[in-house]
């Protein structure tokens, strides 16, 4: 299927193109277009203007709206879905974050368009991102519940 979103993307756009991949479709292929141009037939669209699948400032994030609309039900993705809300509702004001990780899984992925030639490889890099932080959360809630279960009800 093509999903189409908006050029250059950063954290929320980064984040929902790896759910899209992994959790809802894998052979997404993703477009790039500006806020203006129409959406191509039979694609769906994310992050542009009058895309179901959007933000809605303070409220919900596009990744809340995928996770919401494709029932998407996993811990670690919840965790994800926490640190994209995290960022995307406190960026103006950091102090605000009450996830330590926030900060820094959100710089990472807001730098991968400054080191990316094209909006295809930005996504690219995010997808090998995003594995690793699954890969990493998944590991942690696997510890927690093995501590939870040794420690007996």
């Amino acid at each position: 299927m093509l999903w189409v979103t908006r050029h250059r993307p950063h954290v929320d756009r980064c984040a929902s193109a790896w759910l899209i991949k992994r959790f809802i479709d894998k052979d997404a292929v993703f477009e790039f277009i500006s806020r203006e141009s129409p959406v191509p037939e039979g694609a769906i669209a994310f992050t542009l203007p009058s895309a179901e699948l959007s933000p809605v400032g303070g409220v919900r994030t596009t990744f809340d709206a995928l996770v919401e609309k494709y029932r998407v039900k996993d811990p670690i993705v919840t965790k994800i879905k926490d640190l994209v809300r995290d960022y995307e509702f406190n960026e103006e004001n950091p102090d605000r974050m009450s996830l330590r990780e926030t900060l820094g899984v959100c710089h990472v992925l807001k730098g991968l368009e400054k080191t990316s030639q094209t909006d295809a490889e930005t996504i690219s890099k995010a997808l090998i991102v995003m594995d690793a932080l699954y890969a990493t959360l998944r590991e942690h809630i696997d510890d927690e519940t093995r501590v939870r279960r040794a420690e007996g009800p």
